[in-house]
């Protein structure tokens, strides 16, 4: 891959992760496309050290960490939505099971 698609590449990544997050994107779908960016950016720069002469594997070894990032970025906007709701209560009966069914429910006793 030559320096000129890896730029092209990079500049392309930009535009598909700002097309993605346009608009009315939720939350989850923001947080997707920023991880997948991270990913392929650090990638992308593991293709360009490679021709600028140093080790690649550095980028490609710290693009999940670094996709990470981005979940402990998006943790406190999870956490808080999961209290923004009531919780479901499920509805207790005082009635016994024997009570309710008789001492045999299709064919097993209880």
């Amino acid at each position: 891959m030559a320096m000129l698609d890896i730029k092209s590449l990079m500049h392309s990544r930009i535009d598909e992760m700002f097309a993605t997050i346009s608009g009315q994107a939720s939350d989850g779908d923001c947080q997707h496309a920023l991880k997948r960016y991270l990913m392929s950016n650090y990638s992308d720069l593991a293709s360009l050290s490679f021709w600028l002469g140093c080790n690649a594997e550095v980028f490609q070894r710290e693009a999940v960490p670094a996709a990470d990032l981005v979940d402990d970025a998006y943790f406190e906007i999870m956490r808080e939505r999961e209290f923004e709701y009531p919780a479901v209560r499920p509805q207790y009966s005082t009635i016994n099971s024997r009570q309710q069914f008789g001492a045999v429910v299709e064919g097993a006793s209880l």
